[in-house]
């Protein structure tokens, strides 16, 4: 009896993995795509650079496929963390190119250029003060897509955003984000 259990679930777990691939070698990149998530980051900053805090991230990107290699689009990615009564916002905009090596493959890398922005919220008794800055925003990372089925993926990502932040005294702050985020990207894949 329990050997047949055993070779019942063998055979259940073969053919998942066997559908799988069957699945992962005939569906392609096309279309349009939106993918999002969430996980943790570290930022350091010039002003401190010896502090590193970390905090939740998260992203969302939408696009378009051009090639089933290239896959176009629109990133937001963003990184809060909070301490005593201050909370501390970046984020990056970027248009950006990630790239799979491989037509149907999820390993891929990927490159972004826009804008960049910092926020910090204080509570004071009373009230709430707010300051915020803009600038520059470049972003590389790289990442895995497991694919779920043919239009959703489960997206591993690791990136790193450089933030170059005008401050208020007529320079600039650069500071760096790295974020380590899943999520699940659709319907791109068809």
């Amino acid at each position: 009896m329990k050997l047949a259990h055993t070779i019942a679930s063998l055979a259940v777990l073969l053919s998942l993995v066997l559908g799988s691939a069957e699945a992962q070698e005939e569906a392609r990149r096309q279309g349009f795509w939106i993918s999002v998530g969430v996980g943790a980051g570290v930022t350091t900053a010039d002003v401190a650079p010896e502090v590193t805090r970390w905090g939740g991230a998260g992203f969302l990107r939408a696009g378009g496929v051009p090639d089933e290699h290239v896959v176009l689009g629109t990133e937001l990615m963003g990184w809060v963390t909070g301490q005593d009564d201050v909370v501390t916002t970046r984020g990056v905009v970027t248009l950006f190119a990630q790239y799979y090596p491989s037509r149907t493959g999820g390993l891929f890398f990927k490159g972004g250029l826009g804008s960049a922005g910092v926020s910090v919220a204080t509570d004071l008794n009373p009230g709430h003060l707010v300051t915020t800055a803009g600038g520059f925003g470049m972003t590389l990372g790289s990442g895995y897509e497991f694919r779920l089925s043919r239009v959703a993926s489960l997206t591993v990502n690791a990136d790193w955003a450089l933030q170059v932040i005008d401050d208020s005294a007529g320079g600039t702050e650069s500071s760096s984000l790295f974020l380590f985020t899943v999520g699940l990207t659709f319907p791109r894949i068809g």
